[in-house]
């Protein structure tokens, strides 16, 4: 830091209040000469070399996403709407999980309108139209709404934990349109190759999407790397081992009903895929 340089740019001027040590900490571990001059009330952060100063830039756009700054004394903590409009797109995909639940638990007979075919229960049986039958009806819903079928407590909170630990790394980077045409081209696409895969069945879950969200951060962070879409060290991990096992068999034996593996999977694919599109767009634009 203290290392004399022969052109020193200055990149941004920080509320001396603001604690960026996680990002100086950062900017340490790239080896990123930089310095820090106070002037009142604001700090300047200066790079040491321009070729330094499009990622550093990229860097405290990605801190300050999810570091806002502290309240002023005597201001009011965020509320819920504030941070709710932070992450629209994810917001609503819960609370429309945790209403898809209680359908499910509460309100079954109307579950027929969230399923990728319809149906109608016969005596004690259920009788499954096809999906050609509700595509010519022009019912093209069914192709997303049932991800937000949940069968129980732990399914929708298992995705939810998810949803929001993938989602809040995305949809600040990406912005809240490009992730809702994100969740819905994985939706259609998990949705689709499990009913390819089962054939007219009852299934329902966000997982598909999760593990489209985990995809495509996996992708996108290898093309072009951002700090915001690091993940914590095992969670890759952990969630390919849980995708493994559940096609193994041993998790259908641990739970009632049956895991979806193959919306799974086409989700991961597709997440890849999507994640792997962006990175490359990204990786374009800043060559320019």
């Amino acid at each position: 830091m203290s290392e004399p340089h022969p052109e020193w740019v200055q990149v941004a001027d920080i509320p001396a209040r603001y604690d960026l040590t996680d990002f100086y900490q950062a900017l340490d571990a790239r080896g990123i000469a930089y310095r820090l001059q106070r002037q009142g009330d604001m700090v300047e952060l200066w790079v040491g070399a321009s070729e330094d100063v499009r990622a550093v830039v990229r860097m405290l756009e990605d801190f300050s996403l999810h570091h806002p700054p502290p309240p002023l004394p005597g201001s009011q903590q965020l509320g819920f709407q504030e941070q709710a409009r932070k992450m629209p797109v994810v917001v609503v995909l819960l609370l429309l999980s945790i209403v898809g639940t209680a359908i499910v638990d509460w309100g079954f007979p109307l579950i027929h309108w969230f399923t990728f075919q319809d149906f109608e229960l016969i005596g004690d049986n259920i009788q499954f139209a096809t999906a050609d039958q509700a595509m010519a009806s022009g019912q093209y819903w069914r192709l997303i709404t049932p991800i937000f079928l949940h069968f129980g407590i732990f399914h929708v909170a298992f995705n939810g934990v998810w949803m929001w630990e993938l989602g809040r790394r995305i949809e600040p980077l990406a912005g809240s349109v490009p992730m809702l045409v994100i969740v819905l081209l994985m939706a259609v696409s998990s949705n689709l190759g499990q009913y390819l895969w089962s054939g007219p069945a009852l299934f329902g879950g966000m997982s598909g999407v999760v593990y489209g969200l985990l995809g495509y951060i996996w992708i996108r962070n290898k093309v072009a790397p951002r700090p915001i879409l690091a993940l914590p060290p095992g969670l890759l991990g952990f969630l390919l081992f849980w995708l493994l096992a559940g096609m193994t068999g041993l998790i259908d034996m641990l739970m009632s009903g049956s895991i979806a593996n193959a919306a799974h999977g086409v989700g991961l694919l597709s997440g890849m895929l999507l994640g792997g599109w962006a990175g490359f767009t990204e990786s374009g634009r800043s060559r320019k």
